[in-house]
């Protein structure tokens, strides 16, 4: 993991945030952290350095872990929590009682801290592409019935040349079938001969 991983770090004791730091970099995991503890700080890393990972202690007194929880499952909900705390064990079963907490690192157990970020940078990974294909289905999806429509006014007919197969637009342009779908729908397609054409060409 040769690239930085960018933590913000939810924690008012800065003596804290340079120990974790120090442990980080003995475990060998490139950074780059942010400590803050206010909501308005908060948030406005989270608009201006995206992170990887949310770091944050529990029983902070003006800005609590859990309230920061509830601001990153709404901002950023991809990204994973993990509470760096004194305040919470294992034992209290905090994932269940706490919708969204990815993980939790005691404070006596600091060199556990790096194995588990990279334990949960995958994650991320994953439900980006989830998000990122999901919005592309959609877009195409929007696009695809906003197509239909337009040709539904003209009787449901799609111009297309009973030669070469183009397909004549709104405005009036004769384009490729593989052109004309992918600048209304984003569809790309691949080029190969089917069997009839095999067939055909090897006469």
């Amino acid at each position: 993991m040769n690239t930085e991983v960018q933590i913000v770090f939810v924690e008012d004791v800065p003596v804290e945030a340079e120990l974790v730091a120090h442990t980080l970099t003995s475990g060998g995991l490139p950074f780059r952290m942010r400590r803050v503890d206010t909501r308005e700080g908060f948030l406005r890393e989270l608009e201006l350095h995206p992170p990887d990972v949310i770091l944050s202690d529990h029983g902070l007194p003006s800005f609590d872990g859990l309230t920061a929880l509830a601001v990153a499952r709404e901002k950023c909900p991809q990204v994973p929590f993990i509470f760096v705390t004194t305040a919470l064990t294992r034992e209290m079963g905090i994932e269940k009682l706490v919708p969204g907490v990815t993980d939790i690192v005691l404070k006596s157990q600091l060199h556990l801290l790096a194995p588990t970020i990279r334990g949960v940078l995958p994650m991320t990974k994953t439900r980006q592409m989830d998000v990122s294909l999901l919005e592309k289905r959609e877009r195409i999806a929007e696009k695809l019935v906003a197509l239909l429509q337009e040709y539904e006014q003209a009787g449901g007919h799609l111009p297309i040349c009973s030669n070469c197969k183009k397909i004549r637009d709104k405005q009036g342009v004769w384009l490729p079938p593989e052109l004309f779908f992918m600048r209304h729908l984003e569809l790309k397609f691949t080029h190969g001969i089917c069997p009839d054409c095999i067939r055909e060409l090897s006469k």
